[in-house]
């Protein structure tokens, strides 16, 4: 089975990465770092390695002085990525991974491409996180307080705060456990969703000024640039969170959120009820899940408008003729 093989890795190895993905979010890092305190505390040589800043409203969780970059680091036994559908997530740390003994593949995306040795991928499961509870729970690992902090944040920020309906009681008793690790539970629910700073409120409030409304409100379509960012006095990872308030407004199904770059321009979608994400950015070649995905998409951002507006369309016609 995979989690013995998995087991068998890990006993096996002198030196483990484990490595987030560019851009990373709540499942991203709280699955990087509750896996790095749980192979630290079994006595493992282990580094968690990240690529991109950490977000302002993760820089809570404990043991983020540990992180470390690529710089100077040699081949390890055993790399283990985390929440990342495909290689290219790793971004600079693809040639490291490469060179790794052994790779290990944990995600929760329908569109990982099974790239490492040993693939636990399993797209039912609604958070990283939730997977890599599971697979150390099951293995005995000791999974203290610190590891329970990161792994529940991460389940709470991929479900919506146990909103969508990709929530099964397995993430409820997976985050009973980890309660009963002592975990801060108000302190994590204020720093994620109670803690906005004045830069991002002012970011949100220019993002929300942009947006424009599509087919009786049904898509809404907002962006964020990089003078935007600065003349808030915000950072990059502010822009975190936006495409989920404008995807709760009243009669909007499908949220738009276009993060425009000097080089490209990110696009993230969320949906409601009934649009599946994944049809929305698969032609430009992004992934994701059913409520939630993303795709990274060439200037111009007119022209990208009107790509995304007619694929909505599209998507918004076909639900209708067949109900």
């Amino acid at each position: 089975m995979v989690i013995e093989e998995i087991a068998k890795a890990i006993s096996s190895a002198n030196t483990i990465y484990v490595a987030s993905h560019m851009n990373p979010d709540g499942d991203n890092v709280g699955s990087l770092m509750g896996t790095y305190i749980i192979l630290k505390e079994l006595g493992k040589d282990v580094k968690a390695v990240v690529i991109d800043e950490i977000p302002e409203n993760l820089k809570f969780l404990p043991r983020l002085s540990e992180i470390v970059t690529d710089e100077g680091l040699d081949a390890p036994d055993l790399f283990i990525t985390v929440d990342c559908a495909d290689l290219d997530r790793i971004g600079n740390l693809k040639n490291l991974y490469l060179s790794a003994k052994k790779k290990i593949n944990i995600d929760h995306h329908s569109t990982n491409t099974n790239f490492g040795d040993i693939n636990l991928v399993d797209s039912n499961s609604p958070a990283t996180c939730e997977l890599v509870f599971y697979l150390f729970n099951d293995l005995g690992y000791e999974i203290n307080t610190d590891a329970a902090t990161c792994l529940y944040t991460g389940i709470s920020t991929d479900t919506g705060s146990f909103k969508y309906d990709s929530v099964k009681k397995s993430t409820f008793n997976a985050a009973g456990i980890l309660i009963n690790k002592k975990i801060d539970i108000n302190k994590i629910g204020v720093n994620l969703y109670q803690n906005r700073s004045k830069e991002k409120t002012s970011l949100l409030i220019m993002a929300m000024n942009s947006i424009k409304y599509y087919f009786d409100s049904k898509l809404a379509i907002a962006y964020v640039d990089d003078n935007m960012i600065e003349s808030c006095g915000a950072n990059k990872s502010d822009s975190e969170g936006i495409v989920e308030f404008i995807r709760d407004i009243s009669g909007v199904e499908v949220a738009i959120l276009l993060k425009e770059k000097k080089e490209d321009i990110r696009l993230s979608v969320r949906t409601k009820e009934y649009i599946n994400a994944i049809n929305i950015v698969s032609s430009f070649g992004g992934g994701g899940h059913i409520r939630a995905a993303g795709a990274t998409l060439p200037l111009p951002l007119s022209d990208r408008i009107n790509d995304i507006v007619k694929i909505v369309e599209g998507e918004l016609n076909g639900w209708s003729s067949s109900n």
